[in-house]
Formats: C-alpha cells, structure tokens, sequence
C-alpha cells in the first residue's frame, strides 16, 4: 500500500492486531488527472483515503459554477454519514493530480464504527475538523465581495500553516488559481486581478507555489 495504515488519522488508534482485520477490507486503486472518482447522488458503497495525490469534492451551484467543498490529500478521507445503512454521496469527487486511493466497503466501515469505540472517536474528531472547516467555506462564500473571500482564505491558510511550521507567514499553495476561484465561487480572471492587485498594495509577495503574506494587519482591515 502506497500509505502505511498506521499513517492514515482515520486508522491512528488502532492497534496493530485491529490494523491486520482492517487490511482485507481495503482495495486499492488508482485515477488519472480529471477523472471522476465518484459523482453526486450516487448511492455511496464505499468509502475512499488518499495515499497519493489530491482529490476536490464540489457540487455545482445553480449558476453553472463550479463550487469546490474540500480538497483531500495524503491522509483525508471521505468517510461520512456512518448511522445509516444507505445514503447518497452529497458530492463529486474528481482527481485534480494523477492519484491513488484505498477503498473500504460501506459493510465493513459500518462494522468498524459500530463495534470499535476508538474508530469511532477518531472519525468523531475528523468530522468536527470537517465541520469547522464547512463553517470557513459558508463565512467565505457569504462574503458578497470576492476580494473579500480571498483575503479570508489567504488568512485561514495562513492560519493553518502557522499550526503546521515556524514559517507561519509564508504560504505554499497546492490550489492553481482556477481551484481557487472554484473554492471561492468566483471567476479565474477575478481571483487572478485581486491577487495582483493584493501584491500592489506590498499586502503580499506572489512567488511559483508560494505567497508570502507581507502585512497580515493590512489583510485584516480589508475584511472591516
């Protein structure tokens, strides 16, 4: 497997004898950039991990717009919904690299919530993380101006990385500007004239992969 079992939060506290049951559940498989992994109101029959490569989940909004949810890396899963015995993906979720997942079958990922307490705890921990993200995405969204909801998602990125390193302020995006319009509901050529314009005002410094937030007080003051 491309991703050690012990590596992935959704499996972190079992131990290794509950680790060798769950190994047999598990088929891995493998997508090429843009192909769809699974697609909206779909009946779910598995749940997926990533071992490599990144994975967007998004719905399409009224307007024809794409609106991308949540971008799963190394280690994200998209395990949901596990107190009912049937239910419809709420998303589709497309490859945005070439990628490599593990499958775990609804019957058995059921079996584990029911019957192991810290399986439980662990994805009870992982939905909370996933909630208060969603909570992120509604307060950008609900920003009416998009330079708005981009300087938001720059400082909830910031905000992250400063969890992750001492290199708190310098950001390295894996999102292209396209996914980030997608994230934001907004147009590319909007989001790419706001970054600009952000990097005129030495708010931030534009490198390959990397935006370096200059005056993070100047960022906050836009959002008065």
């Amino acid at each position: 497997m491309a991703l050690a079992l012990k590596n992935i939060p959704l499996f972190q506290d079992l131990s290794g004898n509950e680790l060798e049951l769950v190994k047999p559940c598990l088929r891995e498989e493998s997508y090429q950039k843009g192909e769809v992994v699974f697609s909206e109101g779909e009946i779910c029959q598995r749940i997926f991990i990533v071992c490599e490569g990144r994975i967007k989940l998004y719905r399409i909004a009224s307007s024809g717009r794409e609106q991308i949810v949540e971008t799963l890396e190394p280690g994200d899963t998209c395990a949901c919904n596990p107190g009912s015995k049937v239910w419809s993906c709420s998303t589709t979720a497309e490859a945005v690299t070439p990628c490599t997942v593990l499958y775990l079958a609804r019957d058995a990922y059921l079996r584990l919530v029911e019957t192991n307490s810290k399986f439980a705890h662990t994805l009870n921990r992982i939905f909370a993380e996933r909630l208060r993200c969603f909570n992120s995405l509604i307060e950008e969204v609900s920003l009416k101006d998009v330079k708005k909801r981009l300087v938001r998602f720059l400082l909830d990125m910031q905000a992250s990385s400063a969890h992750k390193s001492s290199s708190g302020n310098v950001l390295a995006i894996p999102f292209t500007r396209e996914e980030i319009a997608q994230r934001l509901g907004a147009a590319r050529e909007t989001v790419a004239r706001h970054l600009s314009e952000l990097k005129r005002a030495k708010l931030i410094e534009i490198k390959p992969k990397i935006i370096l937030i200059q005056n993070k007080e100047g960022l906050e003051n836009l959002l008065t």
